[in-house]
């Protein structure tokens, strides 16, 4: 369903934007839209209630009949009875103004949103009371539209082979229809034929370069993204196909779509990849969504996989419900021990109280002794002084010994400092940051991070360390790349266990990143300039026809 929004919403207000889609959304991103939905069904609501304002004090039923048209188009994701209702509301004016063009594009409404609720038999008795041959000929891409996306819905719930078969043969044949008419709707055809075809290349390609030509802000980012992914995962690169799933879900939720794939898809994977807690959000807003919706088909198609989602849920939450509980018996264990080692330590103490009650006894009687043994002292005064005079020396010993420690010590704080001084710089910078975007000092926070100080002191050594690194793997690397060029035209580093620019660029190809863009990227250069760099090189090589195929051929150690 998720196809004909897009190709409904494209023939109705087709518009392509030139801004490139090159910044790519992360799941935390979309976590914060999908907690922040209601505030974009606020914006929905808001542009709805403004349209349904102006139908109720507009008299021209020309535009009675747009503003409904209006609304339909509204609708049509977001709440498909409402939509049924408006398409009918604008068959009524339609026949009002006696309007065959406006009759049948009403009809094709009608058909369409039918088949949105799995209504298959009454969209096709609806089609089939069209008269194709006085059809407007800007319907007839509409027209076929709406009959491809009948029997393609028709394919996917039969359970009947030729019957399946014949559905696909009469999708394909009304697909076909529609390329021949030649307008901007093609891409969509074509790549959605070479899906069908199995030349997953070829249609990723011209979705791609597509996707690059729109406005992030494009409501139709949300089927293009989705039609990437799908390509994606027929190519089984799941990295891929999951980020274009979050521009799509992301642009689902922005523009408050309620009939919807890629939140679905998406949940679905980060099942699969053991995120449960996120897989489970996403699907339970895929079901209320639908069932605000009231598209049924996307109502089953959630069903099917929410169960098996939310029971990996309940037992992850068991078992961290029984993780806990163990946590507080082993605290309450802990605590056990704690009090049992308090009583203790008391217990220790009064002890200690009465031994040093009887220390003070004992060296009452110690003091009796040594009045007895001053004479004793007296001769053991001579003895004290060569004792004294050996002390000394044991002092001055015990002092050179304190001062190297000290030295030590010293040394030891002072690396200590500085790495700590080192932290606190790296801390405080981060703080500063936060206070000045905190405090909404935007101008010193732009001017702070426009500094590129610390990034090219970063950058050098990065580039040191790559330098180092490589010419350890490849230690003759320089001498074998200047044997592919003229004596002439060697490049010869400034300084030893360095490369030049020209070095590290063919430097990155021997290691397999061949491509300009990325090359650009990691040197920070511009892409011409590493063109113009590989280009100029291999012109003058002995051999340029094969000579980036030479320099894979270096060898290492």
């Amino acid at each position: 369903m998720k196809r004909i929004i897009f190709f409904v919403s494209i023939l109705l207000h087709f518009c392509a934007g030139q801004a490139q889609n090159t910044a790519f959304p992360s799941l935390e991103d979309l976590d914060r839209v999908v907690a922040e939905q209601q505030k974009y069904v606020d914006i929905r609501e808001g542009r709805i209630s403004d349209v349904k304002s102006k139908l109720r004090k507009t008299a021209s039923e020309e535009e009675r009949y747009q503003l409904k048209n209006f609304l339909f188009n509204e609708y049509s994701s977001y709440v498909v009875d409402s939509a049924l209702h408006y398409a009918q509301e604008k068959l009524v004016s339609a026949y009002k103004m006696n309007r065959q063009d406006y009759i049948d594009d009403s009809r094709l409404n009608m058909a369409y949103v039918l088949i949105q609720g799995g209504m298959y038999k009454e969209a096709s008795d609806i089609l089939q009371n069209i008269n194709r041959a006085t059809l407007a000929e800007y319907l007839e891409r509409y027209y076929f539209l709406i009959y491809n996306t009948l029997y393609e819905a028709m394919v996917k719930y039969t359970i009947i082979e030729f019957q399946s078969k014949e559905y696909r043969a009469k999708a394909m044949l009304y697909k076909d229809s529609i390329m021949q008419k030649n307008d901007s709707t093609d891409v969509y055809i074509r790549a959605d034929r070479l899906l069908e075809q199995g030349d997953y290349s070829k249609g990723l390609q011209i979705l791609l370069d597509f996707y690059r030509q729109l406005d992030p802000d494009n409501r139709d980012v949300a089927y293009v993204a989705y039609s990437i992914s799908d390509f994606y995962r027929r190519q089984g690169n799941r990295e891929e196909e999951k980020k274009y799933l979050i521009v799509s879900a992301m642009a689902d939720m922005k523009w408050a779509v309620k009939e919807y794939i890629s939140l679905r898809r998406l949940a679905t994977i980060l099942y699969e990849e053991g995120d449960i807690n996120r897989a489970y959000i996403y699907m339970r807003r895929s079901l209320d969504d639908a069932t605000f919706c009231n598209a049924r088909l996307r109502t089953i198609e959630v069903t099917q996989t929410l169960p098996i989602i939310d029971n990996a849920y309940q037992v992850k939450t068991k078992k961290e419900k029984k993780q806990m509980m163990i946590a507080l018996a082993c605290i309450s264990i802990l605590s056990v021990f704690l009090i049992g080692l308090v009583i203790y330590v008391r217990r220790q103490i009064k002890k200690l109280s009465a031994a040093r009650s009887e220390l003070n006894k004992a060296n009452e009687r110690l003091r009796q002794l040594n009045v007895e043994l001053n004479s004793v002292n007296e001769q053991l005064q001579s003895a004290n002084k060569e004792l004294h005079e050996t002390n000394h020396a044991l002092s001055d010993m015990n002092q050179s010994l304190s001062e190297a420690n000290n030295i030590k010590e010293l040394y030891i704080t002072k690396f200590m400092t500085e790495c700590s001084s080192y932290i606190d710089k790296m801390d405080n910078y981060r703080r500063m940051l936060n206070k000045k975007a905190a405090s909404g000092k935007l101008e010193d926070l732009f001017k702070t991070l426009k500094s590129s100080v610390i990034i090219e002191e970063e950058l050098e050594a990065f580039y040191n360390t790559f330098d180092e690194t490589f010419l350890h793997l490849f230690p003759s690397f320089v001498k074998a790349f200047n044997s592919l060029l003229p004596a002439n035209d060697s490049i010869v580093p400034k300084q030893e266990g360095r490369l030049t620019t020209e070095l590290r660029i063919f430097a990155l190809i021997r290691l397999g990143i061949t491509d300009s863009e990325r090359i650009a990227s990691f040197l920070r250069y511009s892409k011409a300039t590493i063109y113009s760099y590989r280009s100029r090189l291999r012109l003058k090589s002995l051999n340029p026809e094969h000579f980036e195929e030479n320099i894979m051929q270096i060898t290492s150690f």
